[in-house]
């Protein structure tokens, strides 16, 4: 979920467990679906699913055997990443309910044009994000969104390697940094996967450079279509993808959650 919202709401306990279950594989009948099962952000007692590929459709007996897997590592509720409508039956049909709907927007490469290029900062604003950095880029991230959806460092490791090609970059301000964006390559096929932006550093330009330079990288790479969601409110990050070439699509992608202390 991309954006760069801010909220004045209790923060939750940093400190908090995270033990990662890992990469989880399950072949069904017909096709082989491919997971990663980990802890949701600061909380101990859900697990995070993820599924590797946009184009996956799992099945029923793939949901629940993520359930069963996600109770062993001890987790009481799961949550998904955001799901394409056809990946949502077999997890409303397994008890699953959706909390929240995110608009989905996609770019054409091929046809993007200069003009989403123009009015951006000095590309030296820009440097890598690396890993003993991400902790700062977490302390970012947790300001820029809603306390349900905001990532710590290890989720932010795990956005990074979700693609088997990751573009991670930040921006810094008089040394401290004040934004980021991790986009990711598969196939032929972009994602800009986090967008976050420091609440005092807004309407700076800062988000629209992080995802030209995005762009920018997976052109270079012969990325022919380019997939960004943010919140269906979130009109100020929809605007930004529209300057810069992305279209609305039809469908909304959900987020789904279950209570696995019922059986």
């Amino acid at each position: 979920m991309q954006g760069y919202d801010d909220s004045d709401a209790v923060r939750p306990d940093p400190r908090a467990a995270r033990v990662p279950f890992g990469s989880v594989t399950t072949t069904a009948a017909q096709h082989p679906v491919r997971a990663r099962i980990g802890r949701w952000p600061y909380r101990s007692d859900v697990a995070h699913l993820v599924l590797l590929d946009h184009h996956m459709v799992p099945d029923i007996a793939d949901v629940r055997r993520w359930i069963v897997d996600a109770r062993a590592g001890g987790a009481r509720s799961m949550r998904t990443g955001a799901l394409f409508p056809p990946a949502v039956p077999a997890f409303t049909a397994t008890g699953f309910e959706v909390i929240d709907t995110l608009s989905l927007l996609e770019l054409d490469l091929a046809r993007r044009v200069d003009t989403a290029r123009s009015g951006r900062p000095p590309a030296r604003s820009l440097s890598r994000l690396r890993r003993h950095q991400l902790d700062e880029a977490a302390q970012i991230d947790r300001q820029a969104f809603p306390d349900l959806w905001a990532n710590d460092r290890e989720a932010l490791a795990e956005i990074i390697d979700a693609t088997p090609s990751a573009r991670a970059r930040c921006v810094r301000v008089d040394g401290q940094m004040v934004a980021f964006a991790i986009s990711g390559r598969a196939h032929d096929w972009g994602y800009v996967q986090r967008l976050a932006v420091d609440p005092r550093s807004r309407r700076l330009g800062l988000a629209r450079l992080l995802v030209v330079d995005a762009l920018d990288w997976m052109q270079r790479r012969r990325v022919t279509r380019v997939l960004v969601n943010t919140a269906t409110d979130n009109h100020a990050a929809t605007a930004l993808y529209r300057s810069c070439g992305f279209e609305e699509r039809a469908e909304h992608l959900h987020i789904l959650e279950r209570r696995l202390d019922d059986r």
